[in-house]
């Protein structure tokens, strides 16, 4: 499925750089599932395809909806990742 959400990270995650650019704004995500492993063991997450932001826990995604592919696709188009 395909989602969007407004990303706000917390301060326990060190997010790098490009996540850090997209601090606030909309952004287009995929379901990454619950992780096994890593710092968020345990932890429903989410991704941003194609970039180096990584996995964000469901706790920094506010508003998050689903959405249509359509719409998923001119989130991401908008966004510099």
């Amino acid at each position: 499925m395909f989602y969007e959400a407004i990303f706000e990270p917390s301060k326990e995650i060190d997010y790098n750089e490009e996540a850090r650019k997209l601090a606030g704004k909309r952004v287009a995500v995929c379901d990454g599932g619950i992780l096994n492993d890593g710092p968020m063991r345990g932890k429903n997450c989410f991704y941003v395809p194609s970039s180096t932001v990584g996995f964000i826990p469901i706790t920094d995604l506010k508003d998050l909806k689903p959405i249509s592919q359509v719409r998923w696709q001119e989130i991401r188009n908008t966004l510099e990742v």
